[in-house]
């Protein structure tokens, strides 16, 4: 009976487009988190933000963390797979849209650093959402380089990516004094000069 008194209250009002639906509600769960954090988030007030009802965001996302990764999804940006010809220079720019990313959804506040880190949420992120999909291209540029020979093939990927992200998250969201590009720049050489790498032995 609920559910279907929601739906008949939408159409009351005037249903708008699914689309402009969706992304009212991501906008309203990014709002909720800024202001009662991760923790404090409740689908209802998400709902009554929007003028919506409840069943409209459980039929989207079937708990707070899927949608909680949805928006934090929609916030960010993947940005470009860059070919500017040096390493250096190409990591350089990956790392600019961690920032930029870190920027629009204010990871630099608790609240939004609480959302990001939450395992519920974290785990969509890293398994299909932006995380992974960030991770995948900067993978791309280290699979470059080793096939330039710019690289050795043993480099360990994973661990020249954490930390150069590292670097932006722990001054963005825990100190937090920001990261200038001189400063990217400076630890990118220092990691190309002497890369990561894995045991080759142990590879899976």
């Amino acid at each position: 009976m609920a559910d279907r008194d929601e739906a008949e209250t939408e159409t009351r009002v005037g249903r708008p487009r699914d689309e402009e639906v969706t992304d009212a509600i991501l906008q309203a769960t990014l709002d909720e988190i800024l202001e009662r954090g991760y923790h404090g988030l409740r689908i209802e007030r998400v709902a009554s933000r929007v003028g919506c009802g409840k069943s409209t965001i459980y039929r989207r996302w079937p708990d707070k963390g899927e949608l909680t990764a949805a928006a934090l999804d929609w916030v960010s940006a993947i940005g470009e797979l860059p070919d500017t010809g040096s390493l250096v220079d190409d990591l350089v720019e990956h790392a600019g849209w961690n920032i930029r990313n870190q920027d629009r959804t204010r990871a630099h506040e608790y609240p939004s650093y609480s959302a990001l880190v939450a395992p519920e949420v974290r785990s969509h992120l890293w398994e299909a959402g932006f995380l992974k999909k960030r991770r995948d291209l900067g993978r791309a540029i280290i699979a470059r380089a080793v096939e330039r020979g710019d690289l050795p093939a043993e480099v360990d990927a994973d661990t020249m990516l954490d930390a150069i992200a590292g670097i932006v998250l722990y001054r963005n969201a825990v100190r937090p004094v920001g990261t200038s590009e001189r400063e990217i720049h400076a630890l990118v050489s220092a990691l190309v000069n002497t890369p990561p790498r894995t045991d080759r032995s142990s590879a899976h």
